[in-house]
């Protein structure tokens, strides 16, 4: 996993750390609107400045696998323009926002959430000071396809609407992509396995899902008997792979379903989540691996493997459930010290 810090003019590259795969982060500093839209990788965009004042900003930009993260800072007010990247839905949602902007002709705040793909093109005012975050999925990687198979992915997002208000799905995006972020930058260690980043990118393409099921205006109803049938073939796949961290993608997958069917199918029959129940499998997956340590491996190492790449979240998750953190069972199970 990669990390360069860069301002132009004098590009200072940080050492590499750790061994991780198509996974890799990089922060640029920019000192004019020619510099900075020059930075994103795939993205052909053109920026006029709208405020008086010199220019300055900066990329964040990270990769996982073929999953885009950005942020990007402005200092002035700036309107940007060009295609959107092929192949792709970009989601975006400001971190920080002192004043109005404008997307597509639409007056959007905070707690509005974008979209953007191939079918469009880029329109977006920002007033200065302005923070914005964003995450890109192919589109082929969205489970749209349910068992009757009608419509394609390309399909749903060209009928979507290009925003949607939703104060819960904009702070759950903003979170996630920070927390992703974060972890990458501080953390690294933790993206190292590929168990880890196949549960980050589930949990980003699931957010890409989510704005779909908005933007399209609806979830649907399934019946009952269908709901059963789902989730018990769902159910006898995690049975089946006990010592594997399965995401909600590999559900959708095996029982040949949307995302959002999933979703439905799993609260009418369990009363939560696809993500949440495979959350609750993986956490006492984990709890088995720190019983059965002996302290011999890192806390770190275990989570991973169990997908968990965010280690304050775990902990948080893993006592809500158990009612000790990691490190208590460990020393409990008599593996001496909790290795971190």
């Amino acid at each position: 996993m990669s990390f360069t810090e860069q301002h132009y003019g004098s590009a200072t590259a940080v050492p590499q750390v750790g061994n991780a795969l198509n996974a890799c982060r990089k922060t640029v500093h920019t000192s004019s609107l020619w510099q900075h839209e020059r930075v994103l990788t795939g993205w052909s965009q053109l920026y006029d400045q709208l405020s008086k004042g010199k220019f300055s900003g900066q990329f964040t930009e990270a990769w996982v696998g073929d999953v885009q993260l950005f942020e990007e800072q402005t200092s002035q007010a700036v309107f940007e323009s060009g295609p959107g990247r092929s192949g792709v839905v970009a989601l975006g949602v400001f971190a920080n926002l002192e004043g109005e902007a404008r997307w597509r002709g639409n007056v959007i705040g905070a707690d509005h959430v974008t979209a953007l793909s191939d079918h469009a093109s880029l329109e977006l005012s920002t007033p200065p000071n302005c923070t914005m975050m964003s995450v890109s999925v192919p589109v082929c990687m969205l489970p749209t396809g349910d068992e009757a198979g009608k419509t394609s992915a390309d399909e749903l997002v060209a009928r979507a609407a290009n925003h949607v208000y939703s104060p819960a799905l904009a702070t759950m995006l903003r979170e996630r992509l920070k927390a992703a972020l974060l972890t990458m930058t501080y953390q690294p260690y933790q993206l190292a396995q590929a168990e880890a980043r196949d549960q980050l990118v589930s949990e980003l393409v699931g957010l890409v899902d989510e704005y779909l099921g908005l933007a399209l205006g609806g979830s649907g109803v399934t019946e009952a008997r269908k709901a059963l049938h789902v989730v018990s073939r769902a159910r006898e796949y995690i049975d089946a792979n006990p010592d594997r961290p399965l995401t909600v993608l590999d559900l959708c997958n095996r029982t040949y379903t949307s995302r959002r069917t999933l979703q439905y199918c799993f609260t009418q029959v369990i009363g939560m989540s696809p993500a949440a129940y495979l959350k609750v499998v993986r956490l006492n997956g984990l709890q088995r691996d720190l019983l059965n340590s002996g302290g011999a491996r890192t806390i770190g190492d275990m989570a991973a493997r169990w997908g968990f790449w965010h280690l304050s979240q775990l902990s948080l998750d893993y006592k809500r459930l158990f009612g000790e953190l990691p490190s208590e069972t460990v020393k409990r199970a008599g593996g001496g010290r909790a290795l971190q």
